[in-house]
């Protein structure tokens, strides 16, 4: 099942993954300052981080492409 942004507008999709790449970052930032131990919200964190930076390769392919 494809979005239909991904078809529709390549560019918005590219950039609706772009920015939530900096948010993991911050949630990182917040955990640590407040010294949380979370290894389940690290763990995702990773996951998300890796599943952004795919789908933002992916995009940017497809914004290419258009």
């Amino acid at each position: 099942m494809v979005s239909s942004e991904l078809v529709e507008d390549p560019q918005t999709a590219n950039y609706n993954v772009a920015v939530i790449g900096p948010e993991i970052a911050n949630c990182e930032k917040e955990r640590i300052n407040a010294k949380v131990q979370a290894p389940r919200l690290l763990a995702r964190n990773r996951f998300m981080k890796y599943y952004v930076s795919m789908g933002y390769e992916i995009t940017s392919t497809l914004e290419l492409e258009n």
